[in-house]
Parts: C-alpha cells; sequence; structure tokens
C-alpha cells in the first residue's frame, strides 16, 4: 500500500475533525476522556429516557381511559341499579324524592365522563373509544331521557291511591325496553374495550422495562466508544482553535483603530468560531448600515423641523395679514349696531308719531318687507359681531401654534394649548365627531409651548384619522374623542386623550413609537408623528407617555409632564 493511500483515511478524519465544535475540540484536544465519557452517558441518558418516556406516557393515556371507562361502568350500574331500588320504595315520597335526585346526580356524572371519554378519544386518537361512543350515542340520550321520564310517571303513580301496581308494570315493561336491552348491550362492548386497555396498560408496562434495558446498553456503548475517540484527538486542537481566533482577532483590531467598517474577517471554519466570525461580519454590515440610518434619521427629522418652522411662519403672516381687516371689521361692527339702533329707535318714533303715513311710504314699507328687517337687522349685526369674535380666536390660535420654534421654557397653560389646537383641527371636527372635554384643575407646567402644540396637533390628528377610518366602514358609527385632565400626587399633571376609533394591534403597540414605524398606507404616514412626539415628552420635557389601546375598540394616549423641572 502507498503512502498516498495511507494518507487517505487520515485526510478524511481530519476533515470531520474541522467540522467539530470548539467545545469538542477542546474536550478532544486536552484528551479529558472522562468529560467525553460523560457525553456519551449523557447521550445515553437521553436516548433511552425518549424510549421511557414515550413508554410511561402510553401507561398513563392507559390508565386515564381506563379510569374513565371504569368510572363510566359504575355510574352506569348506580343508573341500572335504580331500577330495582325503587320498587321497594314505592308509596314512600320521601324516599321517591330522593333517589329521583340521586338518579339526576348519577345521570349528570354519566354525561360528564361521556364528554369527559370524548375529548380523550378525540385529543388522544383513539378510533375504538370513538367508535364505539358514536354508535351508542343515541342510545345513551334516548335511555337516559326515557329513564328520567319514566321515574317522573313512577313517582306520580305510587303516591296515588291503587297506584303502586301501575308504577311496578311501568317499571317492568321499560326494564324489557329496547332503551334497556341496547344500554345493556354498550355496557357489554363496553367491558370489552375495557379489557383491551388493560392490555395496552401491560404492553405499556413491558415497552417500559424494555427502555430502561436499552438505556443502560446504551450508556455502556458510549462510554467505551467516547473514551476511545478521547485519546486520538488529544494532540490535535490547539492549532485548530488558535488560528482562526488570531485572524479574528487581527481585524478585529484593524476595524477599531481605522474605522474601516468595509473589512471582513475570513471564515474558514464551520464550528463556533466561524459562527464567532460570521457574526463578527454581520456585526460590521450592521453597525455601518446603522450609521447610515442615524444620517438618514437626522436629515429626515431636520427636514420635518424646517417644514414645522416654515408652517409657523407661514401661519404667523396669515395670522397678521388677519387679524388687521378682522380687528377694523370687527371694532367699526360696534358703531355699526349703535348707528343702526338709533335709526331703528327714530323709524319706531315716526311710526308713534304719524301712525297714517303717505301711500308712497307704505308702498316702499311692503317693497322692503319693513317688519321682517326690523326684526332681522339687530340679529344680523348681532351674528356679524359673533363671526368676528369667532375669527378673533382662530387668529389668536394660529398666533400661538406659530410659536414653533420658541427655544425658550416658560410656564404653558395645557387647557389653552390643546383648545388652540382642537379650533386648528375644527374643520376636520365639524365632520360629526364629538369632543368631550373632562378638565381638571392643574397648575401651569413649564415647557417648550411650541413643541406641546406640536404634539397635541400628532395625537389629535391621529385620533382622527382613527375614526374617520372606522366611520369609513360603519355608517352608524358615532365618532368621539374625550380629553381628560388631572394632576396626579407624584408631582405631574396627566392628559389623557381617547378615541373609540380603530384601536392598535398588540404587536403594533410595541413599535408605534419607533422611527419610519407606520400603519398607514404608504405615501400617507411617514412614521415620524409619534416619534417626534415621544422625543419631545420624554427628552424635552422629562415627561413619560404611553398608550393603551383595544382592537376595533379604543385607543388612549396618556402623557404625564412634571409640574416641576429638575
Amino acid at each position: 500500500m502507498s503512502a498516498i493511500s495511507q494518507l487517505k483515511p487520515w485526510n478524511c478524519i481530519q476533515n470531520k475533525f474541522h467540522r467539530l465544535s470548539i467545545r469538542r475540540k477542546i474536550v478532544c484536544g486536552y484528551g479529558v476522556a472522562l468529560g467525553i465519557a460523560v457525553f456519551g452517558t449523557m447521550l445515553g441518558l437521553v436516548i433511552g429516557d425518549r424510549y421511557f418516556q414515550q413508554a410511561r406516557e402510553k401507561m398513563i393515556l392507559a390508565d386515564q381511559e381506563g379510569g374513565l371507562l371504569s368510572d363510566l361502568q359504575g355510574v352506569l350500574l348506580e343508573i341500572h341499579s335504580h331500577q330495582h331500588e325503587i320498587i321497594s320504595i314505592l308509596g314512600h315520597k320521601q324516599a321517591l324524592q330522593q333517589e329521583d335526585a340521586e338518579l339526576f346526580t348519577h345521570a349528570a356524572e354519566a354525561k360528564t365522563v361521556l364528554n369527559q371519554l370524548r375529548e380523550f378519544s378525540r385529543t388522544h386518537s383513539r378510533q375504538d373509544l370513538q367508535a364505539l361512543l358514536n354508535q351508542h350515542d343515541d342510545t345513551i340520550k334516548v335511555y337516559f331521557q326515557r329513564l328520567i321520564e319514566i321515574n317522573g310517571q313512577i313517582i306520580t303513580l305510587s303516591l296515588q291511591p291503587q297506584g303502586q301496581t301501575a308504577a311496578q308494570k311501568l317499571l317492568i315493561d321499560f326494564s324489557k325496553s329496547s332503551e334497556v336491552k341496547q344500554l345493556i348491550e354498550f355496557s357489554h362492548e363496553l367491558t370489552d374495550l375495557v379489557k383491551t386497555v388493560r392490555e395496552r396498560q401491560e404492553e405499556a408496562d413491558t415497552a417500559q422495562n424494555q427502555a430502561a434495558m436499552m438505556q443502560a446498553q446504551i450508556i455502556i456503548a458510549s462510554i467505551l466508544l467516547s473514551v476511545a475517540i478521547a485519546s486520538f484527538l488529544a494532540a490535535y486542537t490547539s492549532i485548530i482553535i488558535t488560528r482562526p481566533i488570531n485572524k479574528l482577532t487581527a481585524i478585529a483590531q484593524q476595524v477599531t483603530q481605522q474605522a474601516n467598517f468595509d473589512l471582513q474577517a475570513p471564515v474558514t471554519t464551520t464550528d463556533e468560531i466561524g459562527s464567532l466570525t460570521n457574526s463578527f461580519n454581520q456585526l460590521i454590515q450592521q453597525v455601518k448600515q446603522l450609521l447610515l440610518e442615524q444620517q438618514a434619521q437626522a436629515q429626515t427629522q431636520l427636514i420635518q423641523s424646517e417644514k414645522m418652522s416654515s408652517l409657523g411662519r407661514m401661519l404667523a403672516g396669515v395670522a397678521h395679514e388677519i387679524n388687521n381687516p378682522i380687528n377694523f371689521i370687527s371694532g367699526n361692527l360696534v358703531h355699526a349696531k349703535t348707528y343702526i339702533d338709533d335709526l331703528l329707535t327714530l323709524l319706531q318714533t315716526y311710526q308713534n308719531e304719524i301712525p297714517s303715513p303717505p301711500s308712497a311710504v307704505e308702498t316702499v314699507a311692503e317693497e322692503i318687507d319693513l317688519e321682517f328687517l326690523l326684526e332681522d337687522l339687530p340679529k344680523l349685526i348681532n351674528s356679524m359681531m359673533v363671526g368676528a369674535e369667532r375669527t378673533k380666536e382662530i387668529v389668536r390660535g394660529l398666533k400661538d401654534f406659530s410659536r414653533l420654534d420658541d427655544g425658550e421654557l416658560q410656564q404653558v397653560e395645557l387647557h389653552s394649548c390643546i383648545d388652540s389646537t382642537l379650533l386648528i383641527l375644527n374643520t376636520r371636527l365639524k365632520k360629526g365627531i364629538n369632543v368631550v372635554r373632562k378638565y381638571g384643575e392643574i397648575p401651569t407646567i413649564p415647557g417648550y409651548k411650541g413643541l406641546l402644540y406640536q404634539v397635541f396637533m400628532n395625537l389629535l390628528s391621529n385620533a382622527i384619522d382613527a375614526l374617520e377610518e372606522k366611520a369609513a366602514n360603519n355608517p352608524e358609527f358615532q365618532p368621539e374623542i374625550t380629553i381628560i385632565t388631572e394632576r396626579c400626587q407624584d408631582n405631574t399633571v396627566t392628559v389623557r386623550i381617547t378615541d373609540n376609533g380603530v384601536g392598535i394591534s398588540p404587536e403594533n403597540q410595541r413599535k408605534i413609537f419607533e422611527t419610519f414605524f407606520t400603519t398607514k398606507p404608504r405615501g400617507i404616514g411617514t412614521g415620524l408623528g409619534l416619534a417626534i412626539t415621544y422625543q419631545i415628552v420624554v427628552e424635552k420635557h422629562r415627561g413619560k407617555i404611553t398608550c393603551k389601546s383595544e382592537l376595533n375598540h379604543n385607543t388612549e394616549f396618556a402623557i404625564a409632564l412634571p409640574i416641576f423641572q429638575p
């Protein structure tokens, strides 16, 4: 035999040894024969225990089935013996009533055991048991129903004069009926099935003993084989283990020193070192991807902040442009009301002094409907004044909301922030959404007013979106938003915003505050609203924000803001 032919088996063994795990290489390399013997022993224990447990499970199932069948036999025997016991107590009302109660109890027990047997047969695929129950299901039901009817008739007859003879005859006829015969047939078949179950118990016991013997044989064989292999692998381990570790260490040092995330460590083994190398390479790529995502996130948030700042400046300009003419209209309406009241007073005086005006005047009065004009003109002026005041409130809300870039910490009135935000969203709220305000007595809090406007805007807009989505699928749905404020004992102010919309699924509730996560369709949601809200509440104001939701029922966001900044 040539030297090359002799090396082939060694190369095959060497390749297999390369594929072993690090733990096995260390055990083999250092000649810990005892350790490998223990491994073989454990392997034998596991395999033997597996067969042992299988046999034990069979025995347990057979015991359970046998116990249920025995219970059913016992309760059927009790019910059957009722026919003989009732003859001796005919005419005794109290004893009959007690016997009737016991019959109902035994019937209920029988139904319970039958249900347990049906469930057992379905769960553990007992075809013979299931076939027996299905075959006699109607028989048992009819027997119980007929027995209860006969029992009631017997009690009624036995308490009547000369009725005991009829009751005895009724009982004897029932004992010869087809229902009783079919139940006796079921009892015989049940007895045969009990014998079969006992045979299964004996088979399971035998299998359990065989599993214990197999377990001992496997343990002995594993110990002998493990000791033989351990003596051969002792000297070969250290080089195979240390070589890939040194390469991985060198690559890790280069990545750390040069911050070069394009480097990759070579994977030369399939053991734990190979897995560690793969994990290291994946970690480098994940760090690189994370840096890119953080950069993109920072850019996106910068764009979002710039959009909000531009929106604030635009709203401030719109509010300023509207403010001047609306103040002019509001101020002149006061004088216009005074002038019109004076003219109406003059007209009333004219009518009182000249009750019969010329025909030309009466004609003009009829053409312009003077009576309606006198009644409607004051209402018209009042409506214009209310509209002007409403417009001034909207302008004030726009001016408050436009302060999104305020960088100074100040005392903020949360009720005012919420009301102004609702005012801005009024066009969306007019679509049948009921807003319930339950404001408590809360103090002002230190915070950034513009950022808090952004928080309430995000939460209320999301609530309106959820309500609109649910209303689109349910025309009878009554959308509602409830806002509750209260002061808590831990020196915080809590704001709860609840809607009865579509809700959020449990798997999405854990991710709603993550950046770029959204449940809305692509192109509608950015995934930044709640993430920015979380940052404003938690990082900027050192508060807390939580979400509780039940799918298709409601969603509640709770914001807790400290009254005193630490």
